[in-house]
């Protein structure tokens, strides 16, 4: 805040920095104008930046494997001076969930969990780059990303380095030893507690697609009763149906499968059509 004023009001100026920041600064300041000469005070108001909301932990592992894109192919290296493949894989895993991986690629495919279609992101993609078909033996890593690209650190190629390929390249395709799962996805439930006080809330960490999520609802409402409940994807409803939600420990069920999308719960009274709950989440790959 810039304010400039006359000597003799050296006394106010510091009453006023004494309070700076405190929810009355605006009070204060309107005050001293009405005493002061108009031009012995001035105020300048700066609207405070929000915050933006925090990434999941797939966009996060997505933002991370594109920031090394150029490094160039090092055998055995893991940083932004060089990395090799499973180097990558380590250096990602480490920067955005704090994971500590294997680091050879033999290692990394044994110590991971099998995954399986459809392809989530951040799923580990193993590859028998030996020359021998069929793939037998892993030799060759990647992160998959969506849109059906993988990140990865070829060592040969047209584009050596930290590189986006297709996963379906003739090249990758026929050389495609198995899919892995190192990403600890959320658990599938979404729990929705009701109360007297309208909740709307954002789930940040998204629901991988193709699964299926047990909607869980609770009620600590005053005077309890069934409620309407509508399941919305992309604005569009998808389900809807009246559910009688129990208290602590008894919460009435839904389930459904996801897709990919923006998903939202609306959860609202029968009779009186009052709101109880907006709850949002998205569905990735």
């Amino acid at each position: 805040m810039n304010r400039s004023v006359t000597r003799s009001d050296t006394i106010g100026v510091d009453r006023c920095r004494r309070v700076a920041g405190s929810l009355f600064t605006g009070v204060l300041l309107l005050g001293a104008a009405a005493l002061l000469p108009a031009q012995a005070v001035k105020a300048a108001y700066v609207k405070q930046a929000t915050s933006r909301p925090a990434q999941s932990l797939p966009a996060r592992v997505i933002a991370t494997a594109l920031s090394y894109l150029g490094v160039p192919y090092v055998s055995a290296g893991d940083s932004r001076d060089g990395m090799d493949c499973s180097g990558f894989v380590y250096r990602v895993f480490s920067d955005t969930a704090g994971s500590v991986l294997s680091r050879s690629v033999l290692a990394l495919y044994r110590d991971t969990v099998p995954g399986s279609l459809p392809l989530h992101i951040g799923d580990l993609l193993f590859f028998d780059t030996t020359g021998k078909l069929p793939p037998s033996v892993p030799s060759h890593v990647g992160i998959y990303i969506g849109g059906g690209r993988l990140v990865h650190a070829a060592s040969e190629g047209p584009r050596v380095g930290v590189t986006v390929s297709r996963v379906d390249d003739p090249y990758y395709r026929d050389r495609l030893l198995g899919v892995r799962r190192a990403l600890p996805w959320r658990s599938p439930v979404l729990e929705v507690t009701l109360t007297d006080q309208a909740v709307s809330d954002a789930q940040v960490e998204p629901f991988p697609s193709r699964q299926a999520v047990t909607l869980e609802v609770s009620s600590e409402l005053s005077g309890g009763g069934p409620v309407s409940l509508s399941l919305r994807k992309d604005g569009r409803e998808v389900l809807a149906r009246w559910i009688s939600p129990g208290g602590p420990g008894r919460p009435a069920e839904v389930p459904f499968v996801t897709d990919v999308g923006a998903w939202s719960v609306h959860i609202s009274r029968i009779f009186h059509g009052r709101t109880l709950a907006d709850v949002s989440f998205n569905v990735v790959e």
